[in-house]
């Protein structure tokens, strides 16, 4: 019995983990670094896809870079292609702010990106 209720118990967490809806705010304002330490500036639009997955629009310098990422509890990754390579940025998830550290393949280095909800 003891065994019995200790699977249900844990079929109970895991499903309420799995059913845990994922909130983002729509619009952001970046702020960031890129590898060779320059600074650029711009805006991040996310639309909510399901409960664990999102696409995102990064608008820098006048340029437009489409996404699609996912959420697992504080971390947040997101695919992108940027001059025909794709690139990877992992936030971590701190309150309604994003703390994120992105590379493209095969560049050296990595960047740094900061995001504050603007709605």
């Amino acid at each position: 019995m003891i065994r019995t209720f200790s699977i249900l118990a844990f079929l109970a967490i895991v499903g309420a983990a799995n059913a845990e809806t994922l909130t983002l705010s729509s619009h952001y304002s970046a702020v960031g670094s890129n590898p060779d330490g320059s600074k650029y500036t711009g805006a991040v639009s996310v639309n909510i896809l399901s409960n664990s997955t999102f696409a995102i629009e990064w608008t820098i310098g006048g340029a437009v870079y489409k996404g699609f990422g996912m959420r697992r509890n504080d971390a947040l990754a997101a695919t992108y292609m940027i001059n025909g390579q794709p690139g990877l940025i992992i936030y971590k998830v701190e309150g309604n702010e994003l703390d994120g550290l992105w590379s493209v393949r095969g560049e050296n280095g990595s960047g740094s990106e900061h995001l504050t909800p603007t709605d």
